[in-house]
C-alpha cells in the first residue's frame, strides 16, 4: 500500500447476510451462474466493531431474480463462501469471493456441481480455501470408514477441474490419548501454505496439507482444557460458539475462552401449604412452618483467557487474562443516538457470550445484552492485554443471536490494491449507500423521526422490505470510525 494513503482494517466482523444492491466500485467482482447471468459481488468494509457486509446483485436484473437475500456460508482469511438462491435456473449457487485475487484485484468464482457434490459425499462443512497459482484450491472434509479416518475432499477452480478424494487418518500427538473422531468442525483457520486447520471448539483442530499430494494423515491438535463454569454449563459443541473462539496469526494458533463466573447462593423461602385448600389441619401441623434453605446459581461476572501455540510445540501458553470487574462501567449507546443520554452499567452486569478473537489474540469482540427481552444488543470490543474497553457498537438484538451469532472474523491484511485510488475506495466501502427509500409507510418515518434517522441515506434494500429495527442497526453500521474518516479526508 503507498505511503499517505487511508488504510482499511485489517480485520473486519462481517454480516452473514448480504444485500441486494449494485455497488460497482473497487471491491466488485463478477463472474457467470449457471444460467449465463452476470453476478456481481461487492464489499462494505467498516472497522470493528462495525459489522462489515457484502452486496449481490445480478447485472441488468432486479431484486426478483433472487429467492432470499444472499448469505455467507463461511470464511477462511479474505475468501468468503456466498450461497445465492435464484429463480431461474439452479435454485441454489455458491460462489467464492476474494478480497485479493490472483491479480491483485477482487475475484468471483462459481463453485459447479457444489450442491450435487455435498449431497453425494455428506460433505462436513464449513469448507476450506488455499491460493494455489492463480487459481483457488477448495478442500472439504467427509467421515471415513473407522472413527478414526476422515475422506479428504479437494477441487481446483481451474476450468474442467474435479473433485478428487482421499482417504486419511487422524494422528494424534505422542502421549495423547487416542480418542474417537472429533465431531462436525465449526470452522476452518487458514495456516499458511496449504495447510488448514478444521477447528472443533470443544475437542481439537485436525490439521491438514491440502497441497501435498503425498498426505496420509490429519494432525489432531487437542483444545485447551475448559474452564470450571464451562465444564458444567457447556458439556456438548453445539454450544462452543458462546465460550470459545480460535484464530491464526504471525505462526501461532491462538484460542480464547469466556467464562461465565457463577456463585451457588443460599435463599431463605417459607414454603407453607395454603389452609384455604384444606379440608381439615391436624394438630400435628405446626401454626407455621419454619423457613426452608434453599439454594440458587447467581452470575457475579465473566472472565477472559487467551492461549497461543506454534504448530509445532506440544502445549498451549497462557496468553492473557481479564475479569470483568477489571473494566468497570460503560455508556450503551442506542441505535441511531438521537441526542438520547447513554445509559452507563457495570460491564459485568450485561449478558455477555461469543468471543471473536482478532488475529493478534490481544482484542476480542463480544455479544451482550442489558436484558433478554431487550431491543438492543451491542458488540463491545476489549483489549484484553491492556485490559480496556473499546467502543460499543449497537444494533438489533433480534438478529444478533447472543450464544450464536451471525457475524463472521474476515481478514482483510491485503485488501487494497496499490494502483487504485485507495481514498475514493475507502470513501465507497465504508459510507457507501444508495438513495433513500421513499416508500415508508408513515409509521415507519414516525419511528426513524424519533429515532434521530430520517434524512439519513438508507441502506442497501433486502429482498425482503427490512423492520425499523433492522434499518436502525445497518445505519449505524455505516458510522466509521473517526480517524479513517479523517484519514481520507486528508489524502
Amino acid at each position: 500500500m503507498a505511503a499517505g494513503n487511508p488504510r482499511f482494517p485489517d480485520f473486519a466482523i462481517l454480516d452473514a447476510i448480504a444485500y441486494i444492491s449494485d455497488l460497482r466500485d473497487a471491491t466488485a467482482a463478477w463472474t457467470l451462474t449457471t444460467a449465463g447471468l452476470t453476478l456481481q459481488v461487492s464489499l462494505v468494509v467498516a472497522a470493528p466493531p462495525r459489522l462489515s457486509y457484502f452486496c449481490v446483485c445480478c447485472v441488468g436484473r432486479d431484486k426478483t431474480t433472487f429467492t432470499d437475500a444472499p448469505d455467507v456460508v463461511c470464511s477462511v482469511g479474505d475468501h468468503a463462501l456466498i450461497r445465492v438462491g435464484f429463480t431461474t435456473g439452479d435454485s441454489t449457487e455458491h460462489f467464492i469471493y476474494r478480497a485479493r485475487g490472483p491479480d491483485g484485484r477482487p475475484s468471483l468464482d462459481l463453485l459447479p456441481d457444489f450442491d450435487d457434490y455435498t449431497d453425494a459425499e455428506n460433505l462436513l462443512l464449513p469448507l476450506g480455501f488455499v491460493s494455489h497459482r492463480k487459481h483457488l484450491v477448495i478442500a472439504a472434509l467427509s467421515d471415513g470408514p473407522t472413527d478414526l479416518q476422515y475422506y479428504l475432499h479437494t477441487r481446483s477452480t481451474e476450468p474442467h477441474s474435479r473433485w478428487s478424494k482421499k482417504l486419511l487418518r487422524v494422528e494424534f500427538p505422542r502421549g495423547a490419548a487416542r480418542k474417537s473422531a472429533m465431531n462436525d468442525p465449526v470452522k476452518v483457520i487458514a495456516l499458511g501454505g496449504g495447510l488448514l486447520g478444521w477447528v472443533n471448539l470443544m475437542e481439537g483442530i485436525l490439521i491438514c496439507d491440502v497441497l501435498d499430494p503425498g498426505v496420509t494423515a490429519l494432525r489432531f491438535v487437542p483444545m485447551p482444557k475448559l474452564l470450571p463454569s464451562n465444564n458444567e454449563l457447556y458439556d456438548n459443541e453445539s454450544r462452543a460458539r458462546a465460550i470459545r473462539d480460535v484464530t491464526f496469526s504471525r505462526g501461532y494458533i491462538r484460542c480464547v475462552e469466556f467464562e461465565e463466573l457463577v456463585e451457588r447462593r443460599a435463599t431463605t423461602g417459607s414454603v407453607v401449604p395454603d389452609p384455604w385448600d384444606m379440608d381439615e389441619l391436624q394438630d400435628s401441623e405446626p401454626a407455621i412452618d419454619p423457613p426452608q434453605e434453599e439454594e440458587e446459581d447467581v452470575i457475579v461476572g465473566w472472565r477472559l483467557i487467551t492461549w497461543y501455540r506454534t504448530l509445532t510445540w506440544n502445549c498451549w501458553r497462557k496468553g492473557n487474562t481479564v475479569h470483568s470487574d477489571e473494566l468497570g462501567t460503560v455508556s450503551l449507546p442506542q441505535i441511531g443516538g438521537g441526542g438520547a443520554c447513554a445509559l452507563k452499567v457495570p460491564l459485568k452486569d450485561l449478558k455477555t457470550a461469543a468471543p471473536t478473537l482478532r488475529g493478534d489474540g490481544d482484542v476480542v469482540y463480544l455479544a451482550t445484552e442489558l436484558h433478554e427481552q431487550g431491543e438492543t444488543a451491542w458488540i463491545v470490543a476489549v483489549d484484553t492485554k491492556r485490559k480496556l474497553v473499546g467502543e460499543l457498537m449497537p444494533c438489533s438484538s433480534e438478529g444478533l443471536y447472543l450464544y450464536d451469532p451471525t457475524y463472521i472474523p474476515y481478514v482483510l491484511t491485503e485488501y487494497l490494491v496499490e494502483k487504485s485510488d485507495k481514498a475514493q475506495v475507502g470513501k465507497r466501502n465504508a459510507c457507501h449507500a444508495p438513495a433513500p427509500n421513499t416508500n415508508r409507510s408513515k409509521k415507519q418515518r414516525q419511528q426513524l423521526l424519533q429515532a434521530g434517522l430520517e434524512g439519513q441515506p438508507s441502506v442497501p434494500q433486502l429482498l425482503q422490505p427490512p423492520s425499523v429495527v433492522r434499518w436502525c442497526q445497518q445505519l449505524a453500521v455505516l458510522r466509521v470510525d473517526e480517524e479513517i474518516l479523517n484519514a481520507f479526508e486528508g489524502s
